[in-house]
């Protein structure tokens, strides 16, 4: 018996949220871990002046550049920066934070961010939870 497209859409939904789950989880550690998540045990480790600081030891990888994000803007973007709730900037804002005022920081990878906070968010969301 042929499956339905019903069948065929909920298989496909189903894959992708097991994949969505499996890559949410935090790494733990330090240098480069590619987890999505720091805590702020995790933080204090790093004897950081900033968050840009501490994120730069930890998950370097949430603050590369990755060029231009169309062909028609040779401009790169970085990374957009949110505060419980509210879009404060670019990477550089991070410079503003300090780690000990900081419950947890969360990356949020273009697909995510954009359901989480709207599109536009081509390189993705730091999403900062403060005390």
């Amino acid at each position: 018996m042929k499956p339905s497209i019903r069948d065929t859409i909920a298989l496909v939904a189903t894959a992708f949220l097991l994949g969505c789950v499996s890559t949410r989880q935090g790494g733990a550690g330090g240098g480069g871990g590619t987890g999505t998540l720091l805590t702020k045990e995790q933080l204090s480790t790093t004897n950081a002046d900033n968050l840009y600081e501490a994120i730069v030891k930890l998950r370097p990888n949430w603050l590369s550049s990755r060029g231009p994000t169309s062909v028609t803007n040779s401009t790169p973007t970085g990374v957009d920066v949110f505060m419980n709730g509210n879009m404060l900037g670019k990477a550089d804002f991070l410079q503003n934070v300090r780690p000990g005022d900081v419950d947890e920081v969360r990356y949020w990878d273009s697909g995510s961010a954009a359901a989480r906070f709207g599109m536009g968010h081509p390189r993705g969301v730091i999403e900062i939870t403060k005390k």
